[in-house]
């Protein structure tokens, strides 16, 4: 890879925070930074413990989640996923949120990729998983989670991204990872 740098890119680090709103998922933090230069900055940042989400491969289907998610005001097709809490290990909860979600237990977890969801504002980081060698648990959903579970034939997912069914992140990224990683054998 050949990078051209037209202007170096500084460090930038916090000079004060202070958090804004403290919620139960998540923190907002503000303050000012200063910049390599000396400038001074006032920066606004989500603070998030970050996430797991699931590629559920059952046969030549997966198992995704459909539920409203009131933020967009509409029914969602989604990986299943859930929030890292405290120094929990990404696997351990990924495998809990099968369960919960979707019934199902994965004798073999991959981690497929992990990343920020947006560096511009918010720390959160995602985790996403490929499981395999799915077995039948008792689900057990969240008091709060109203899911439908949808089964997903594989040959239909090229097609649902190109034309845009799918509308999170976490779902395009997880299910590209996937449709990659069996194309690469």
């Amino acid at each position: 890879m050949d990078l051209r740098f037209v202007r170096r890119c500084g460090m930038e680090r916090w000079l004060e925070k202070r958090p804004f709103f403290e919620g139960r998922i998540f923190q907002v933090v503000a303050g000012t930074a200063v910049l390599d230069d000396g400038l001074i900055v006032s920066r606004e940042m989500v603070v998030h413990g970050g996430g797991v989400a699931i590629v559920p491969v059952l046969g030549a289907e997966v198992v995704l989640i459909r539920q409203f998610r009131i933020a967009v005001g509409k029914y969602l097709l989604e990986l299943p996923a859930g929030r890292l809490e405290g120094d929990e290990l990404p696997e351990k909860r990924a495998q809990q949120e099968l369960k919960e979600e979707v019934g199902y237990e994965a004798g073999r977890l991959v981690t497929a990729v992990s990343y920020y969801t947006s560096a511009g504002f918010t720390n959160e980081r995602m985790h996403i998983f490929l499981a395999f060698d799915l077995k039948p648990v008792p689900q057990q959903p969240e008091f709060d989670e109203q899911i439908e579970i949808v089964r997903l034939p594989l040959a239909q997912i090229p097609a649902m991204l190109a034309t845009h069914a799918f509308e999170d992140a976490k779902t395009i990224i997880g299910l590209g990872e996937l449709l990659a990683r069996l194309k690469a054998g």
